[in-house]
């Protein structure tokens, strides 16, 4: 819960939220309304914005959508900028595609990672009347940043840290903020590797972000969340077990739906976890703390494996255990694997000092796995 001291600084604080109707974005969303903050979301259409509505009545007077239908349009957020009745204090920027099911690598994750990015900061230099459109007006863009924007808050990933090609079966040195994937959207679209394309995309995309900050030097700053896998409660609008978000989907709901007979032979990309609401909670702590000011912010709150996921889910929901298969319950870690672990104290420390309470705390795995099945539940997925 904001404290008061938190609620009164963002009271009447504009804050533009970037792919609104998301699994993140909408924890995001709820966060910012309970804080007292006014808030513009993007979503890519009309439909999607009543889907919302429909979801959360509530929200309804405490929201205005704009509608960005295409992230890769180089002109996609003029009309926010140009169209604001009141500048923005705060730019949260969620929307960019997790999906490892994809035809053209390139086109459905690079793109859309990098120019939904490039082009959310480059409006920011822009201010309202100009457009992006060459690299002349990329160059001058700096001096025409508006007054009023404190920061932007970029959710990023794990993945632009991690090392794709690293040594599964033996762990290496601790990742660390100062670490960055090696892995390229060359090497991704050379070897038709969708999850090296994904992570591909976070990597570059994030670049992108701090470059534009470097060469700059606007009068905002950035603030980067880099969480690994995000799991726990959906809020955003569901329509059906397509509506699972990606990460709950090959970490949680896989394992319920039949895709997976047996827990042996399946391996997850990554094996860390952390809380949508936790991840939600950091974007918006960040928004006013001085110690996440041009950070990268890992958030990283455990191990998560197969195994794990069926003992857990088994144990709290015996109604289903039916549905997943039982594994071996003592064998956490899949053969010949040993994943790397991660060094957050730099991270948990900026954390710290955005809370009230001067102390951070990750929500276990045992409460996100059950928050995210009982809200498959409650949905009637399962």
């Amino acid at each position: 819960m904001a404290s008061s001291s938190s609620q009164n600084v963002s009271k009447g604080k504009r804050v533009l939220l970037t792919g609104g109707n998301g699994f993140v974005a909408s924890h995001i969303f709820n966060d910012l309304m309970k804080r007292g903050y006014s808030v513009t979301a993007t979503v890519r259409s009309e439909d999607k914005a009543q889907a919302v509505y429909e979801t959360h009545p509530n929200w309804k007077e405490n929201v205005e959508f704009e509608y960005v239908a295409d992230l890769t349009k180089k002109d996609a957020f003029d009309h926010l900028f140009e169209d604001a009745d009141q500048p923005f204090d705060y730019i949260i920027h969620t929307a960019s595609p997790v999906a490892f099911k994809v035809k053209d690598i390139q086109k459905d994750l690079i793109d859309p990672a990098i120019q939904g990015q490039v082009v959310t900061l480059m409006k920011l230099f822009l201010g309202a009347t100009d457009l992006c459109r060459t690299i002349g007006v990329f160059e001058s863009a700096h001096k025409l940043a508006g007054p009023t924007l404190k920061r932007i808050v970029l959710l990023g990933s794990a993945v632009a840290v991690l090392n794709t090609f690293e040594d599964k079966t033996k762990a290496g040195k601790d990742y660390t903020e100062a670490d960055w994937n090696p892995v390229t959207s060359t090497y991704a679209i050379q070897n038709n590797d969708v999850v090296s394309g994904y992570n591909a995309s976070k990597v570059e995309s994030e670049r992108a972000a701090w470059k534009i900050m470097k060469e700059k030097t606007p009068s905002f700053d950035l603030a980067v969340i880099n969480p690994d896998i995000i799991t726990g409660s959906m809020i955003h609008p569901m329509s059906g077990a397509k509506s699972v978000n990606e990460t709950n989907r090959f970490a949680i709901y896989n394992f319920l739906d039949g895709t997976h007979q047996q827990i042996e032979g399946v391996e997850f990309p990554f094996y860390h976890f952390v809380d949508v609401c936790d991840v939600a909670r950091a974007h918006v702590d960040s928004l006013t703390n001085p110690a996440a000011s041009g950070k990268r912010i890992l958030m990283v709150a455990g191990l998560i494996t197969p195994q794990l996921v069926a003992n857990t889910v088994r144990k709290a929901f015996p109604q289903l255990q039916s549905k997943i298969p039982e594994g071996k319950p003592a064998q956490i870690l899949p053969p010949n694997n040993e994943p790397t672990g991660w060094d957050t104290s730099a991270s948990i420390k900026i954390l710290s000092e955005g809370t009230s309470s001067g102390k951070w705390e990750f929500i276990g795995l045992e409460n996100s796995l059950t928050d995210a099945v009982q809200g498959m539940l409650d949905a009637g997925i399962l």
